[in-house]
Parts: structure tokens; C-alpha cells; sequence
């Protein structure tokens, strides 16, 4: 069986040929990111493109996630980069410095009259701190730790909250690119209320970008207005970096695992994100705390599990994700657990209903050892698909889409497999000879076996939005 949990992988200059794509496609990538903070907007083009080529050929459902640049402050400096002591007293100014003086800026100076005293500033994703010792005549701020502190490096303020634009110039030339590309997911970058996303949300309407948005959680804010942003978006991202400079480092794998719940009981996917397999980045093998991990997002139900930089330009790119792919395959289903009993799933519609009735019917035969080899879902838009995939069976939920683009949009779903290669999505499929045909294709990718059941869901009325009607219990 395959895996249940996704992967999400960051293309870049390790992995980015089709050879590479197609090995990481094997190893178990679900879906590839395109940071925009990188790389120009034709290497992104061209580099979907390839994806989308490669996944064709296989004909597989690979997903396309463009992570958007957002309002993210950087370090301006004449120089590449400026040695800095503990305890030393440098100046925050408004422009770039003339060489040698002893001064950073940055890329918003507009956020210096937000600034207050005793505030701490984050540099490098946290390696350097400063703390905001006056504001005039000047802001002059203390090294609290030393270093070699290099040009364009990140800047933050944690708890602060500054009048940013939810989206920058960039941003929007790549939403242009995202409607070209058919881009599946938009990743929202430091969205801190449900307006953000209601923001990015018309400005892809006005771009007629079809894809799903996936809000960051990196920010204080963001935290303090969480059951909103989830509300508000089709996928959350516990993006850990960045939170746990906004926030204490311990408190972090609290977030994440609150995070994960309310997704789930939501019913929208869930990534957990950064440095899950680091020293992979320089190394063949990961850290046993790293492997534990990448476990325990896979204990508590995360939908998918992402790599960075140990794909995007580490050493081992295809060795990391085929050892996250171990990873999850070998601890999902260790902990088998009826999640109607940790969970809160409020039944809205007909369609969330007939999901849970499907649920139970599989939790029923489970504990009569009447093995259930999986559900099969038909679904119009993929909602069906995703109100099934809260529930957690440890099964895999085989998507038959109605075209091509629901199938790559269901791809980062928790036990989702779309399928839409194999025959056309017709009516005919949910008459005894279509089921017939769909269950030998399912016996030839060694996806069931003889003598076990299939769950199976459809709508009545064909191809109409919402009409989930039917459930049946097969044998193959």
C-alpha cells in the first residue's frame, strides 16, 4: 500500500531536472513548492512546466504549490556582509550606508517609526539578535549575539505589527505566472487575519487563478487570530521557522499539534513544515531526533510533511525524501485510532453525512476483522474526498475526479489517491461493469486483494456539486 501521509518537496537547483523530478516522484514527492522568495519568474515557469510534463508522462497526480515572497523585511548593506561582536552598539538607519561605517538597514525603513525601546530584533532566521536601544536622533540598537552577519538576510520583530501589504509587487507577477502554470496551491507568506487571505483571495480572482490557498502560521498575529485564518483558507501551514521566532521556542510543538486539530476537524489539508530532515542538507542520514520528528507529525494526522532546503539545494535530495517517505510509511498506521473519539467533526450536509456513515461502516468491519482495502470516492469538485480524508481511515480513499487539475488539487490530502488516468469519468463508471473495471485496475497497481471490501461513494445526480447520495459495500 502507499503511503497515506504526503510529501511536499522544494524544487531547486539539486533537484530540478526531469530525471530528478521523476526519482522524486517515485521516492514519494506529492506535491512540489516553488519558493518566490528564489529564482527569477521565467525559472519558475519553466520549472512547473517540467513538473506538470513529467507527471503527464508518468500519469500521475503531482501537485504544484507556488509559495508567494510576501512582506518580508531583509538586511540592506553596501557591503556582502559586516562582522559584528556581542555587546557592540550598530545604528538601524533609514539608507544604505557608506562602506565602513558601522550600520545595517533594511528593506522597509518605514517600520522604524514602529520601532520601541527594549525591542528585540531577529536576524538570519535567528542566529544574530539586537535589542532597540534608543530611536533619537537615531535608532541605535546592541548586538546580543556576534557574528558574520551577510547582506539580504532576513530581519524580524517578533510580536510586532506593522501596516505591511498582504502582497508585495513580486507577489503579484506571480500570480500572473500561478493562472498561466495552472498553479494548484498558493502559499499565503506571514498572513496574520482572515482579511489577508480574503485580500490574496480577489486579487487571484482578478488573475483568474484557480487554486487553493494555503495560509503560513509564522507570525504572533496569526496565532492570535487562528480560527479565523482557518476558516478563511483551504490549507493551513504550520510553517515552524519563523514561529518559533515569533513565538518561544517550546511553545511551538504546542502550536503545531493545535494547528493539526483544527485542520482536521475543519476538514482542509494541514502541512507541517521546516527543518524536519536538516542535517540532511550536508548529510546521507538524518538525526534520530529529526526521524522522531517527522514520526510525530505523522502520529498526530498531519495531511503532509515538507522538506526545504534538504531538497532545494541539498547534497541528498532524492535520499532525504526517500528516507521521509519511511519515515511516515512505517509509523501511520502503528497508533490505530477511531478519530470520531479525539475529534470534533461537525456534520454540516448531506455530502459530511454520507461521509461518516462511510467511516463507520469501515470502522464496523475493522473490528470484525472484515479487512476494508479502502474507499472509493467520486467526486466533482474533490469535497467528498476531503470530508472523508478528516476521518484518518488508514486506508488509502481513491479519488475517481471529474478532471484532471481536481485530481492534482486533491494531492496533498491525507490518504487520497485521485485517479483519472484510466478511464473517462463517466456515469457509466458507477454501474456493475464500471466497478468491475475500476476494481481490476485497482488489482493491477497491487492496490487490493482478492476477497477484501471496497467502500463506495457517489452522487445520483451525475456531476452535480454537493449530491453525494450513495454508498455501497463491495467485494473484490
Amino acid at each position: 500500500m502507499e503511503k497515506l501521509t504526503k510529501i511536499v518537496a522544494t524544487i531547486g537547483p539539486a533537484c530540478e531536472s526531469e530525471e530528478q523530478i521523476e526519482a522524486l516522484i517515485n521516492a514519494g514527492v506529492n506535491v512540489f513548492r516553488f519558493n518566490f522568495k528564489h529564482s527569477t519568474i521565467d525559472w519558475h515557469a519553466s520549472r512547473i512546466h517540467r513538473v506538470k510534463q513529467v507527471a503527464k508522462k508518468m500519469k500521475m497526480h503531482v501537485g504544484t504549490l507556488l509559495d508567494l515572497q510576501g512582506p518580508e523585511i531583509r538586511i540592506n548593506m553596501p557591503t556582502e556582509s559586516i562582522k559584528l561582536t556581542e555587546g557592540e552598539i550598530i545604528t538601524l538607519g533609514e539608507t544604505v550606508f557608506t562602506e565602513g561605517k558601522r550600520g545595517i538597514s533594511c528593506s522597509h525603513p518605514d517600520l522604524f517609526e514602529f520601532l520601541k525601546v527594549g525591542q528585540h530584533l531577529i536576524a538570519d532566521d535567528g542566529a544574530f539578535s539586537f535589542t532597540v536601544m534608543q530611536l533619537k536622533p537615531e535608532v541605535t540598537l546592541t548586538c546580543n549575539r556576534g557574528g558574520l552577519l551577510k547582506n539580504k538576510k532576513s530581519l524580524r520583530i517578533p510580536g510586532a505589527d506593522f501596516p505591511f501589504p498582504v502582497l508585495v509587487d513580486r507577489d503579484f507577477e506571480g500570480l500572473k505566472m500561478a493562472q498561466r502554470a495552472e498553479i494548484d496551491y498558493i502559499a499565503l507568506s506571514y498572513a496574520r487575519t482572515a482579511d489577508d487571505v480574503l485580500v490574496t483571495r480577489k486579487e487571484m480572482a482578478k488573475y483568474n487563478v484557480a487554486a487553493q490557498i494555503i495560509s503560513k502560521i509564522e507570525a504572533k498575529s496569526a496565532i492570535d487570530n487562528l480560527d479565523e485564518i482557518i476558516k478563511a483558507s483551504d490549507g493551513i501551514m504550520v510553517a515552524r521557522g519563523d514561529l518559533g521566532i515569533e513565538l518561544p521556542l517550546e511553545e511551538v510543538p504546542y502550536w503545531q499539534k493545535v494547528m493539526i486539530k483544527k485542520c482536521i476537524e475543519k476538514g482542509i489539508p494541514v502541512i507541517t513544515a521546516t527543518q524536519m530532515l536538516q542535517t540532511m542538507i550536508e548529510n546521507p542520514y538524518p538525526t534520530r531526533a529529526e526521524v522522531s520528528d517527522v514520526a510525530n507529525a505523522t502520529f498526530d494526522l498531519t495531511d503532509a510533511v515538507m522538506l526545504s532546503a534538504e531538497s532545494a539545494s541539498g547534497r541528498f535530495p532524492l535520499e532525504t525524501v526517500t528516507m521521509m517517505s519511511k519515515i511516515v510509511k512505517s509509523n501511520e498506521t502503528r497508533f490505530s485510532t477511531d478519530t470520531r473519539k479525539h475529534y470534533n467533526f461537525r456534520v454540516e450536509d448531506n455530502e459530511q453525512l454520507l461521509c461518516e456513515a462511510a467511516y463507520n461502516i469501515y470502522q464496523n468491519l475493522e473490528t470484525q476483522k472484515n479487512k476494508v482495502s479502502g474507499f472509493v470516492v467520486f467526486t466533482e469538485t474533490g469535497r467528498t474526498a476531503r470530508m472523508l480524508s478528516r476521518y484518518r481511515p488508514n486506508v488509502p480513499i481513491f479519488a475517481l475526479v471529474s478532471t484532471s487539475k481536481v485530481g492534482d488539487m486533491l494531492t496533498i490530502d491525507h490518504g487520497v489517491q485521485p485517479l483519472s488516468h484510466f478511464a473517462p469519468y463517466s456515469k457509466e463508471l458507477v454501474t456493475i461493469k464500471g466497478l468491475k473495471l475500476i476494481i481490476e485496475h485497482l488489482k493491477e497497481i497491487k492496490a487490493v486483494k482478492k476477497g477484501q471490501s471496497l467502500v463506495i461513494i457517489y452522487g445520483d445526480e451525475w456531476m452535480q456539486k454537493g449530491k453525494t447520495s450513495t454508498l455501497k459495500l463491495v467485494q473484490v
